[in-house]
């Protein structure tokens, strides 16, 4: 075993804690949750990209690269359409969380709704499809520390490793600490990431023409949709575009990112650079994932390929891949954490107990990422297959609240009624669909949580136009219109109470 890769890694762990080790300590629950909404667009784009792009993307994602080629580009348009998304949740989101005191993404949609019951709902929905990814990503870490040091760290001592530091820091220094350890990591994961890949693409193919050339004569199913052996219908890969891109924002640990920025323009300018970004260093990764295709060796184990050209470069290069996925998997896993937690405690402790102290309301965030940490090892023991099928239904679950976020924010005659029985109806039909799987879904195509959408639009426009919009939604409509002409030039807001 060459020890280089973990020598590389454990640097890694030991830069980035010293970078945040003026961020550990929160003088309030605001700081824990959003570190006083002061980042800005740099540290929002790196901090979403470092959410955003999992470690799993070196495995799991690049076995499907490897496989099929050209269709692994679909992440790219769903990109897209997320941060589309993103720009337009992001300035009301932005002034009523600056306006009224709100943290959370539940918190929001329990104030917009004006329904506790909500806002607990939304909460719990966040934690149960979020949960699958925490775990595939602690998984993930744990394979990384085993194959780059051969075996000598076991995958189930890599995850304990990597847990326990994304906790002490995500405990200790809440949303601060959180983004900005996120810049770090996004920095890593993108740059050297892409420096990787290039390396790889000159040192094995000759550069991307000679590579391009190599692939178009011995491989060309590989430029192919859908790939190479996979006869999906277009509806499938439709699907899988709208429910990622409409759901792929959704998720409390990017969500709540809004809430950390220091202005609407700070929000607006990271969602164009983000996908930008994200465009360019995806499609190198599965350019260089269609050339690696060429090697035998990646093909018997399509989901370890990065992995094992990276040990063919060397222990250097090794290393440095284990560093990159290990920057990626630990951003996703500190989002995770902190925003689970925060929801835990803002919208369930406190919602429940309204006299929960704002001290304590931060020492119930803070056990609750030990609680959740202990959970995920647990889980992260089970069979590694079982988690990927959880993580990919957690979009059939996480889109039921598209609904609900959008007409919240755009819709006046959307209600707490409409929100909750089609949150609740759209999810247990997705839900069905996905388990019972009949034999129209894989005839047709589309995916379970299309039904479950569709639905819930149906149910909350009907019940929409069963009643009209309550006085306070008038006045808050009113009040964020003005709130938002005073604020298009210098976007900067002071919070106020709450409309009575």
């Amino acid at each position: 075993m060459n020890i280089i890769p973990l020598i590389m890694i454990f640097t890694f762990f030991a830069i980035m804690l010293f970078i945040i080790r003026k961020k550990l300590g929160v003088s309030s629950f605001e700081d824990y949750a959003t570190a006083n909404r002061s980042f800005g667009f740099f540290a929002l784009t790196f901090s979403v990209l470092a959410t955003w792009i999992v470690g799993a993307m070196y495995t799991a994602w690049a076995g499907m690269a490897v496989t099929y080629g050209f269709t692994a580009l679909y992440c790219i348009a769903y990109a897209i359409i997320t941060m589309i998304v993103m720009y337009y949740v992001a300035p009301k989101t932005y002034i009523w969380g600056v306006r009224y005191g709100i943290k959370t993404q539940s918190e929001l949609l329990g104030f917009r709704y004006q329904s506790k019951s909500l806002r607990m709902l939304t909460g719990i929905w966040g934690i149960v499809f979020t949960i699958p990814w925490l775990i595939v990503e602690i998984v993930t870490q744990g394979y990384v520390f085993e194959y780059a040091t051969g075996g000598l760290i076991s995958q189930f001592w890599g995850m304990v490793l990597g847990i326990i530091v994304v906790a002490v820091f995500v405990s200790l220094g809440g949303m601060r600490s959180v983004i900005t350890a996120n810049v770090f990591q996004g920095l890593i994961l993108i740059f050297g990431g892409t420096a990787l890949m290039i390396y790889f693409v000159y040192k094995y193919f000759g550069g991307f023409a000679s590579g391009f050339e190599m692939v178009v004569n011995d491989y060309p199913g590989m430029l192919t949709y859908p790939g190479p052996g996979w006869d999906s219908p277009t509806p499938y890969w439709t699907s899988i575009v709208i429910l990622s891109g409409l759901g792929g924002f959704l998720w409390p640990w990017a969500y709540n990112k809004l809430f950390a920025g220091d202005s609407i323009r700070t929000i607006k300018v990271s969602a164009v650079l983000a996908p930008i970004i994200y465009a360019i260093f995806f499609s190198i990764f599965v350019v260089t994932a269609i050339f690696i295709h060429s090697y035998d060796q990646t093909l018997s184990d399509v989901q370890g390929a990065f992995l094992w050209i990276a040990s063919e470069s060397g222990p250097i290069a090794l290393g440095l891949l284990g560093v990159v996925i290990m920057a990626s998997s630990v951003g996703t896993v500190s989002g995770i954490i902190q925003a689970i937690s925060t929801t835990i405690s803002r919208d369930l402790a406190q919602v429940i107990n309204r006299k929960i102290s704002d001290k304590k309301a931060v020492y119930i965030a803070r056990i609750s990422v030990v609680v959740i940490s202990i959970v995920s090892l647990f889980f992260g023991t089970a069979d590694l297959g079982l988690m990927v099928f959880l993580a990919l239904f957690t979009y059939d679950g996480i889109i039921l609240l598209f609904p609900v976020v959008i007409l919240g924010l755009y819709w006046k005659r959307a209600n707490k009624e409409g929100a909750i029985i089609g949150l609740i109806a759209g999810t247990a039909l997705s839900m069905f669909l996905r388990f019972f799987n009949p034999n129209f879904i894989e005839g047709w195509g589309w995916q379970p949580g299309v039904y479950g959408l569709t639905l819930s639009f149906i149910i909350m426009i009907v019940v929409g136009y069963m009643k009209n919009p309550s006085a306070f939604v008038q006045k808050l409509w009113e009040d964020t219109e003005i709130i938002y002409a005073e604020n298009v030039r210098v976007p900067t807001l002071k919070p106020r109470s709450r409309i009575s």
